[in-house]
């Protein structure tokens, strides 16, 4: 049975020093080709949902390769992740990645399994991301990781 991952956008780019660094844009569009990339959600039979708060150009979710990305209207990331889960037919295939305790209190009474941004992020086998001594704190991106990506996305958007 394929899992699908719910993944809470900016609360996971909050996270992650290397991305709240940037642009939005580019935190986002980081952030998707390291899922791409180094898939912590595992098995390319599982799905992605990533959730944003906000308006995109294109005003309906999209699709980039394997990983579908969502970004709300007239709700919060918050509610749409929460509506996702409540009307899913199989609830104990989702995983939702998010520290947010509210969502994580939610999901957990429907079903679902929360996964803390920490634990996903350390599914890596190649870890792009360090995390500080002590295991508290925020992640952060390892140095040659945060090149590898840039390279990759200036062969996207480049054409390079």
């Amino acid at each position: 049975m394929s899992v699908h991952y719910i993944i809470d956008g900016y609360n996971v780019i909050k996270q992650v020093p290397y991305l709240t660094e940037k642009k939005l844009e580019e935190a986002r569009n980081n952030f998707i080709s390291f899922l791409e990339i180094h898939r912590p959600q595992g098995s390319l039979k599982n799905e992605v949902t990533v959730v944003f708060d906000g308006k995109s150009q294109v005003s309906s979710p999209t699709k980039i390769k394997s990983i579908k990305v969502v970004f709300t209207n007239n709700e919060t990331a918050d509610d749409r992740i929460k509506i996702m889960v409540k009307l899913a037919s199989n609830r104990k295939r989702i995983m939702v990645v998010t520290d947010d305790k509210e969502i994580r209190f939610f999901i957990r009474d429907l079903g679902a399994k929360p996964v803390s941004v920490k634990k996903f992020l350390s599914k890596v086998k190649e870890k792009p991301f360090r995390i500080p001594s002590g295991g508290k704190g925020k992640l952060e991106l390892a140095g040659e990781e945060a090149q590898n990506i840039t390279k990759e996305l200036q062969k996207i958007w480049i054409k390079k």
